[in-house]
């Protein structure tokens, strides 16, 4: 258990979503996943269906929500015995449409979102016993009464968030694009803001440190809920282990506990930390939590032998998911783009004018080993480990870490698309930093290129939140073991919805 405070809670509000209408799903190759949804009936017809064991419906709630499903079940007369249901809560198509028993792939089928329930007296008010996150209600009649049939004569979402319901407005001067991607930002975020900043309501509904990160540049210039953030801050660094060290995750049940350290991510908590200060104006929190966000560099350092050599560190790295990815060269580049943080968050405390120029000094050397070790001075890209492996986290965390100057980070960000034989993103995660980089160095106009053809590429495919996982190639692309079964994927995470932080920062005219 952490230390600290052990009250969790934040206020939620909640507000009733109706059932928008009934749909079937058909299989379709010319669709994302290969699923498509097709309207049966509008749901105001729903109280008039006379349903019969063996019997499907699909409903769809018109948007992917977060909170629990309430059904009212009736009869035609006084029924001769119980009721029992089926259910599957899905996020996307694919997830609805085939069958749980089916799943085979890495994570755990506990995170699938079904239920079997039994009504033995009708009418009766049924409030399905999780929260979940869903757009479609998958309901299968198992048994109902012989003579008498079943009714569903209403279906609702009891919506819950910790910002309420309403969305931004879009801003003035945005095509209908950019509105619609800012909108499914909003709505990403809306829906991870429960008691604390979850990293995704249906899975795994932790606070993720990495992710924090990115969800609090959305809050910012959105719902500005800055104590919900820097609960999350702290519930963070509480948590820390014996070393010091910063956990990547903390799982709230049964107590606030570390569930996963993550090198790269306990490194950012400078970057969290620095612009909490920042957007929150509070800089109490910063000098509380400085020494303990300083110490995370000190994990790195270990890396150092006797001659100046670097040799990662034992433990989780991650940068992305990408099978065969050699992480030297970007995490190295986090180090130092932690450590510039911290040398700024120094400033911004007014602490002694040595920090922020000895972490300096470090970082210069940090860069010039990269430059001496890493850099292609002919393709002018970074590679990364003994095989000189080239990928594009290498150029993109090298730019932010101005290992690259702005001119070299210009030229190869505008050349990655054309690249051969290098390893590319799996995630928005890892898009995100790609547009931070393009931000960094001037090419505004490739980062807005890149949300409307990846983000806008998600909604094209009917995301309505942004999805942990996006391969613009592979439809059924999972991290999570071995096959092609992505319905543990997460299709409303919290990393994934930036792009609202650079649409209302750079393109807010």
């Amino acid at each position: 258990m952490c230390a600290g405070k052990e009250n969790t809670s934040s206020p939620l509000v909640k507000w009733s979503v109706p059932v928008a209408n009934v749909v079937n799903l058909m299989p379709h190759p010319d669709v994302w996943q290969g699923i498509s949804v097709e309207a049966a009936y509008p749901a105001k017809y729903l109280p008039e269906q006379i349903l019969e064991s063996g019997r499907r419906i699909i409903l769809d709630f018109g948007e992917t929500l977060t909170g629990r499903v309430r059904l009212r079940l009736e009869s035609l007369k006084a029924p001769d015995s119980p009721v029992r249901l089926k259910l599957l809560a899905a996020e996307l198509p694919y997830e609805a449409y085939h069958d749980p028993d089916t799943y085979t792939s890495g994570l755990g089928r506990g995170w699938f979102q079904e239920e079997l329930i039994t009504a033995y007296e009708l009418p009766e008010d049924i409030e399905l016993p999780r929260r979940y996150s869903l757009r479609y209600l998958v309901i299968d009649i198992v048994a109902c009464p012989r003579h008498s049939g079943l009714k569903i004569t209403r279906a609702e979402v009891i919506a819950q968030s910790s910002v309420g319901e309403k969305l931004p407005a879009p801003l003035p001067g945005w095509d209908r694009q950019f509105a619609a991607i800012d909108n499914v930002c909003s709505r990403t975020l809306r829906n991870c803001m429960q008691e604390f900043p979850e990293d995704g309501p249906k899975r795994d509904r932790r606070l993720w440190l990495g992710d924090l990160r990115l969800q609090a540049l959305v809050n910012h210039v959105t719902f500005q809920r800055y104590d919900i953030f820097e609960k999350g801050i702290r519930l963070l660094y509480d948590c820390k282990d014996e070393r010091g060290m910063i956990p990547g995750a903390v799982m709230m049940s049964p107590a606030p506990h570390a569930s996963s350290f993550v090198l790269d991510y306990s490194l950012l908590s400078g970057r969290l930390l620095l612009e909490h200060c920042q957007f929150s104006g509070n800089l109490k929190i910063g000098d509380e939590l400085f020494d303990d966000t300083a110490h995370q560099l000190d994990f790195f350092r270990s890396g150092f032998d006797s001659k100046g050599n670097y040799h990662l560190p034992p433990g989780w790295i991650f940068i992305d998911h990408i099978k065969g990815f050699d992480r030297f060269t970007p995490y190295i580049c986090t180090a130092i783009w932690a450590a510039e943080a911290v040398a700024e968050l120094a400033e911004l405390l007014n602490k002694p004018d040595k920090v922020a120029s000895s972490l300096r000094d470090e970082v210069n050397s940090w860069r010039q080993m990269l430059r001496n070790t890493m850099l292609d001075r002919e393709s002018g890209f970074l590679r990364s480990g003994r095989s000189g492996q080239l990928s594009w986290a290498n150029q993109i965390w090298g730019v932010l870490a101005n290992v690259l100057t702005p001119e070299e980070g210009r030229d190869v960000l505008s050349r990655l698309d054309k690249t051969g034989n290098i390893l590319k993103p799996n995630s928005p995660y890892l898009m995100h930093y790609f547009l931070e980089s393009c931000c960094s160095c001037g090419l505004n106009d490739l980062l807005a290129d890149t949300i409307r053809r990846y983000w806008g590429g998600m909604i094209r495919h009917g995301a309505d939140t942004f999805w942990e996982i996006y391969n613009e190639d592979t439809p059924l692309y999972t991290p999570y073991g071995n096959g092609d079964d992505p319905r543990n994927n997460s299709a409303c995470h919290a990393w994934s919805g930036t792009p609202g932080w650079f649409l209302r920062t750079l393109f807010n005219n």
